[in-house]
């Protein structure tokens, strides 16, 4: 408790860790937990603000999904928002590669409240080929560090997306472009998507955060 209240005037460490990419650091901010690697926020924080403001902007057909696909669970921001803010109960299947990933958002951000939810275990640019359900929302959390993950700026990887959404449903993909580098990667993916879906939209979050709507 002490470290909570003490984080409303500076964040506060709780604990380390090391990751499949890299350190991970669970510490308070504001009074809540928050999970970052060493350049980026992973869950709780900055992130949970974009998605957040995605949800506030993307039409109301997607709020209420039959199903969802989250690919990259870090630690289970998506999930609080989709259970928690809008209520939804809809069954969610959800992709994460790094097990330390899986463990902190177990041990520190209590993912065993979370019902009609399965974990996969694996490699989002495999399993985006090998589920072979589909999805009325599909939401793409997939980052090393600061960086898209390898292969989110594929093509094979959008038209995997595209064959996990229902007809009718809708693709979030979040971007990050903080260098030319990651720009490029960004200009990619919706390239590649603009190529893929009948309609894309963009939203630009948090001053570097690209999140590209399609449908």
């Amino acid at each position: 408790m002490f470290q909570r209240t003490l984080s409303w005037l500076w964040p506060v460490t709780h604990s380390r860790t090391e990751g499949l990419f890299g350190p991970l650091e669970v510490r308070w901010e504001n009074g809540r937990k928050v999970l970052n690697s060493r350049y980026g926020n992973q869950s709780f924080g900055s992130l949970h603000r974009v998605w957040q403001r995605t949800f506030a902007h993307i039409e109301s057909r997607a709020l209420a999904p039959a199903s969802v696909l989250i690919l990259g669970l870090g630690g289970g921001s998506l999930l609080e928002i989709l259970r928690d803010d809008l209520r939804s109960g809809a069954p969610i299947t959800a992709v994460e590669l790094d097990p330390t990933m899986v463990e902190i958002a177990r041990d520190q951000f209590d993912l065993g409240r979370f019902r009609d939810l399965t974990l996969v275990l694996g490699d989002a640019m495999i399993q985006v080929h090998a589920l072979r359900e589909r999805y009325e929302l599909v939401l793409v959390d997939l980052f090393d560090d600061l960086d898209l993950a390898r292969g989110v700026d594929s093509r094979a990887f959008i038209q995997g997306l595209r064959d996990r959404c229902a007809e009718n449903g809708t693709v979030c993909i979040n971007t990050v472009g903080h260098d030319p580098h990651s720009v490029e990667r960004c200009e990619r993916v919706l390239l590649h998507a603009r190529r893929t879906f009948h309609h894309v939209q963009e939203l630009r979050l948090e001053g570097v955060n690209r999140m590209f709507i399609a449908w």
